[in-house]
């Protein structure tokens, strides 16, 4: 195997991305969508597929249309999202409805939608299989996404929590990871490891997400980091504070309502440090790591270095 390094993955991804900006037909749709990939963005589930390919000694033309596949329905996922959140910045660009409008946005994010699948389609091993799984994943990010939604609306619990974050963001990570398996000569009996590998880095990847809205800037992050709190967003720190003690829960939000969101953000921050929150969720994703690790020790001596080494890059996020 020869293992690149993460930014000459990155290169080559973009290179085949940047092919799609000689799409032709009508502005309407393809505009947009040529805005929006062309942004920048940390392409971290392709790069996923890339580097299990390498790993795995993979064919390098599967590996590259299994990496397109899923970071289009990454893209589509996020157009939508945008809407629905109404969240006016991307990548540290406006978002698709902000520089157009909603209509631009819904057609531009189906465009995305069809894309993913004709690359997943010129996968040639298992192709019916990881056609049927990426559509499974598809359904079930829009399950994540709609627990999220009716979260806003009411308490959520940790348990409830995680099962959403599982369907939303644990999905796609469980796919890239599970793509690799299924267009490989010598892995494909590690594919349930590597699902449960993915699924899991999915939950860290959005338990990371709440923490660092609430200590980052929105230029670090490249997006907004208020729209949890004024869409009333359940995120690992609420649904623990929740669960920690309900009654002193519902009184601090009670006495911060009608506070700017500038202020509600310092409130709630004194409150997560001073009640231990902060600290319990820190607890939480250290399991989730312990666990990840844990799987990665039940493969092959000769991956599991480099299944070590993907891991710690993943980890190391601070946006």
């Amino acid at each position: 195997m020869i293992i690149k390094s993460n930014q000459d993955y990155k290169n080559l991804f973009l290179k085949e991305l940047a092919k799609l900006q000689d799409m032709e037909g009508p502005s309407y749709l393809y505009d947009p969508i040529k805005y929006i990939i062309k942004s920048e963005g940390k392409r971290l589930r392709p790069f996923i597929v890339q580097y299990l390919g390498d790993v795995f000694n993979n064919n390098p033309k599967d590996t590259m249309n299994g990496a397109m596949g899923v970071e289009l329905l990454h893209n589509f996922t996020l157009v939508h999202d945008d809407i629905m959140d109404g969240d006016d910045l991307r990548h540290n660009v406006a978002t698709i409805h902000k520089k157009w409008d909603n209509a631009h946005a819904v057609l531009s994010g189906d465009g995305l939608g069809a894309l993913g699948p004709i690359f997943i389609g010129k996968i040639k091993k298992n192709t019916l299989e990881i056609l049927i799984r990426y559509n499974e994943v598809i359904l079930e990010v829009c399950e994540g996404q709609a627990y999220d939604m009716e979260f806003e609306s009411r308490n959520a619990s940790v348990d409830e929590y995680i099962l959403m974050s599982e369907k939303k963001t644990g999905s796609l990570f469980e796919l890239c990871f599970e793509i690799p398996s299924l267009i490989s000569d010598n892995y494909l009996q590690f594919k349930p490891q590597l699902k449960k590998l993915g699924r899991n880095l999915g939950v860290i990847f959005q338990m990371q997400d709440d923490m660092l809205e609430m200590s980052t800037s929105t230029e670090n992050m490249g997006k907004g980091t208020n729209s949890d709190i004024e869409r009333s967003k359940k995120t690992i720190l609420s649904c623990m504070a929740l669960d920690q003690d309900k009654d002193s829960w519902n009184k601090l939000n009670e006495e911060i309502k009608n506070r700017s969101i500038a202020e509600k953000k310092s409130s709630l921050k004194e409150y997560y440090k001073n009640s231990g929150i902060i600290e319990k969720s820190q607890d939480l994703l250290l399991n989730f790591e312990n666990k990840c690790k844990d799987i990665i020790k039940s493969f092959p001596i000769e991956v599991e270095d480099n299944m070590m080494s993907l891991l710690n890059t993943i980890l190391k996020r601070e946006k």
